[in-house]
């Protein structure tokens, strides 16, 4: 990626720009309020695949950060951040 900028918009339209990721987990969660209580008719196949995709999604977050953490930093000559002055 050498010789590649990106601005402070381009980066910041480009996370507002990806989609909301939706979980089976969390769809379970929102139908059936009552899952969280133990008392919700749910199929096992269906809890079973909606916590194996919450886990997965949970191992590829701490991949992702293990890899950002790793970055080699990179000065910003021209960044102005208020809340430490200029």
């Amino acid at each position: 990626m050498s010789g590649t900028t990106i601005g402070l918009d381009e980066l910041r339209t480009c996370i507002l720009s990806a989609a909301p990721l939706e979980l089976k987990g969390m769809g379970l969660l929102r139908e059936q309020p009552r899952l969280i209580a133990g008392f919700a008719s749910v199929p096992r196949a269906q809890i079973v695949e909606a916590v194996t995709e919450i886990v997965a999604y949970t191992e590829r977050c701490a991949a992702a950060a293990r890899s950002l953490a790793n970055l080699t930093p990179v000065p910003l000559m021209n960044a102005i951040v208020w809340e430490f002055g200029i």
